[in-house]
């Protein structure tokens, strides 16, 4: 999820501190989210990738700004028909390893590394995680526990090898997707590093016990040891904050930073401060506070940058996990509500129609934003301008919360707990603009906006304790694929853990996938982008696009809607 600020009303905000101009090697940079781990196998949110992208890499990256176009990282060459690492069935792709490369440790890269790592992240497959995104073009199973265990093992190998020098991938069917997987995840880890920290060995006989495990329990969780141009020194989840410092040995010319110090903190009001202060370099701000910023000496704003995300979207659990939830108040209708009190579609239409959706773009995004027509940004192919999205209507949401659950929910109402992230201001505003549209129509209906940190979020989510939420999707690579399968496949990240499933979607997913006509495709993705507002597992509510706010004296800060928080092997700080 992936993995940012691809369309959401978020921003980079640089600007030159003055302690930080007597030091241009170090960058100090405020995020708003907290990491949830530092496993590139097992990390699955924007912030987290963000710090492993600096650490770790992929064998091939993106060029550029590019959404399509592709160069070498760990690979020496992007596979394609012309240059013969691509075969013409689609179905194989060789990738000639960069070996000689040096993990932070001082070790090798070698031909083993890089096939335990795409076998650890295929085989690691924690619930919610990201294996599931490789997991059906190479193996053809969307879970590990899908076949015996022998087997799945013995497909992986079969699907990963080392040949000539090169690493080879055997896909079951033509998968559209695959080089933008590639280029944004299954990072290269060292086995001989795993291994030592108590990790998976590499072995057939041993891979099952370290199959979906918790965030702490994975190996690199706190620790990190990758070829990237940066290497983890510190961090400190107390203070939460990550220390990077350069990696001198990088196989490229070394970064031009010598330290990145990156800090967690929620109140746009402080970051404003520090930055103010002189005592940080750059810092995420919400479009909705962007005029605070604007102001600071020598700030240059980019605006209506391309952005890639199904943003501040209102999520609902089909089957909440009734046990000891106290989510659920009482767990009935009155002071709590049901597990199922959102597979009634009465209800999910009942709250798109109550949401102010031109209010939200309005105070959430300074009218920087359109209503979203379904989980496709704009920006992407197969996204259909005419596809009609829900109207704000409280008379229509009246009427669905009468007809839901034959007239119950309306006779005794309900009480709600939604959370947000923390420090988000939009998701602050979605949902307390969806709490006022729900409660003027019954004055039994009671919604509880809660601010909760991400990673405490997340895991509620991994759960399945949440009843409904405010989250975003960020895409995790540039294709339409990974903007529909998220919500409507019952295997999707979103649909699986909150139990949305819907055959005729999942059949359109897969279909349009393996599809190498591109007028067919769209024609599919045009039908799933109708399907999600009618069937409305989750309210979308606004399509923005990105701002890079920064100082002058800050320049290489690279923008991709696919990694939107940068790259900061590019960024130097001119005295």
């Amino acid at each position: 999820m992936r993995k940012l600020f691809a369309a959401t009303a978020a921003a980079a905000v640089l600007a030159a501190p003055i302690r930080a101009s007597s030091d241009p090697a170090t960058l100090d940079y405020a995020l708003a989210a907290d990491v949830d781990t530092l496993d590139p196998h097992w990390g699955y949110d924007a912030v987290s990738l963000f710090i492993v992208d600096q650490v770790y890499e992929t064998l091939i990256g993106f060029k550029g700004e590019s959404l399509d176009d592709y160069e070498p990282r760990l690979a020496t060459v992007v596979p394609s028909l012309e240059n013969g690492f691509l075969s013409k069935d689609g179905l194989t792709y060789a990738f000639p390893l960069r070996l000689g490369a040096k993990f932070h440790d001082g070790s090798a890269l070698s031909a083993e590394d890089v096939k335990y790592s795409l076998m650890r992240f295929l085989l690691l497959d924690r619930d919610g995680g990201p294996s599931n995104l490789l997991l059906y073009g190479l193996l053809g199973v969307r879970k590990t526990d899908a076949l015996p265990p022998d087997q799945i093992f013995d497909r992986a190998d079969k699907a990963v090898s080392i040949e000539g020098g090169a690493l080879v991938l055997r896909l079951k069917k033509p998968f559209a997707p695959l080089l933008g997987i590639l280029a944004n995840f299954a990072h290269v880890v060292s086995k001989g590093y795993v291994e030592a920290n108590g990790g998976w060995d590499g072995r057939k006989d041993s891979w099952v016990k370290h199959r979906n495990p918790s965030k702490e329990a994975s190996s690199l969780y706190a620790r990190a040891n990758g070829t990237g141009p940066f290497q983890l020194e510190s961090w400190d989840r107390d203070r939460k904050k990550i220390i990077l410092v350069r990696n001198d040995s990088y196989w490229r010319k070394p970064a031009a930073l010598s330290r990145v110090n990156l800090t967690i903190i929620a109140d746009s009001r402080e970051r404003r401060r520090r930055l103010a202060a002189g005592e940080l370099d750059a810092a995420f701000v919400e479009r909705r506070y962007l005029d605070q910023f604007e102001g600071l000496p020598g700030v240059v704003a980019t605006d209506g940058l391309p952005a890639l995300e199904a943003q501040n979207t209102f999520l609902f659990n089909f089957n909440i996990a009734a046990k000891d939830n106290a989510w659920l108040g009482t767990g009935k209708l009155g002071d709590g509500v049901p597990p199922d009190f959102f597979a009634d579609e009465d209800v999910r239409k009942a709250f798109a129609f109550a949401f102010d959706y031109d209010a939200f773009i309005k105070e959430g995004y300074r009218s920087k934003a359109v209503q979203a027509h379904g989980p496709i940004p704009a920006a992407l192919f197969g996204y259909n301008p005419k596809q009609k999205p829900w109207p704000f209507s409280p008379y229509q949401a009246e009427a669905a919360f009468k007809r839901a659950k034959n007239g119950d929910v309306w006779r005794q109402g309900f009480a709600l707990s939604m959370p947000y992230t923390e420090g988000n201001a939009e998701r602050r505003v979605a949902c307390r603009l969806m709490k006022e549209g729900v409660e003027k129509l019954n004055a039994k209906f009671h919604v509880d906006c809660r601010a909760l940190a991400e990673s405490r979020l997340l895991d509620e989510f991994r759960a399945r304790r949440l009843p409904a939420f405010v989250y975003r999707w960020i895409l995790d690579y540039p294709d339409p694929h990974n903007a529909v399968e998220p919500f409507l496949h019952s295997h999707g990240y979103f649909a699986s853990m909150l139990g949305y499933s819907n055959p005729r979607a999942d059949a359109m997913i897969e279909q349009a996938a393996a599809e190498v006509d591109p007028a067919k495709r769209k024609a599919l993705y045009y039908e799933l982008q109708a399907l999600a507002i009618y069937d409305a597992p989750a309210v979308f509510t606004a399509d923005s696009c990105n701002i890079v706010v920064r100082r002058a004296k800050v320049q290489g800060w690279l923008y991709h809607p696919i990694k939107p928080y940068g790259n900061l092997y590019e960024v130097t700080k001119i005295p």
